[in-house]
């Protein structure tokens, strides 16, 4: 595994870019529900994952929210107030990318974004008291 894949603040950045482009994405006339969800998804794995490298420097390689989040709970068990927001975004790791008979509505959609920002902006302030707070670009 090379350095650059454990730089935390470019998984941070990298989960801010899927959750800014979510949000975008959400706004045009008939957003692409699926792909909301999916980046909703990826933003939330993405800074769960910016946390456990931040704690151990070493990067799991899972989609499974839960399990990431087991892995944060190693180091804080605050974290289990984020348990139903990844149980409820894990599937999209699927569910959004390839053809299903289970549709995706707008409300998903809308509770995709909630419970992404939920484990971002929660993530994002465990970060930060351990001195790791991306500013973004200027």
């Amino acid at each position: 595994m090379t350095k650059d894949s454990l730089n935390i603040n470019e998984w941070i950045r990298f989960a801010q870019n899927d959750y800014d482009s979510a949000v975008v994405l959400s706004k045009r006339f008939r957003p692409p529900i699926e792909t909301v969800c999916f980046l909703c998804q990826q933003a939330a794995e993405k800074i769960l994952k910016a946390y456990t490298i931040a704690k151990t420097n070493t990067r799991k390689h899972t989609h499974l929210l839960e399990n990431l989040l087991e892995d944060c709970m190693q180091h804080s068990t605050d974290f289990d107030c984020l348990r139903s927001s990844c149980t409820k975004l894990t599937p999209y790791i699927a569910l959004s990318r390839y053809p299903s008979n289970i549709e995706i509505t707008e409300y998903d959609m809308k509770q995709a974004l909630k419970n992404a920002d939920k484990i971002l902006e929660f993530t994002k302030s465990k970060l930060k008291e351990m001195g790791c707070e991306y500013k973004g670009k200027n």
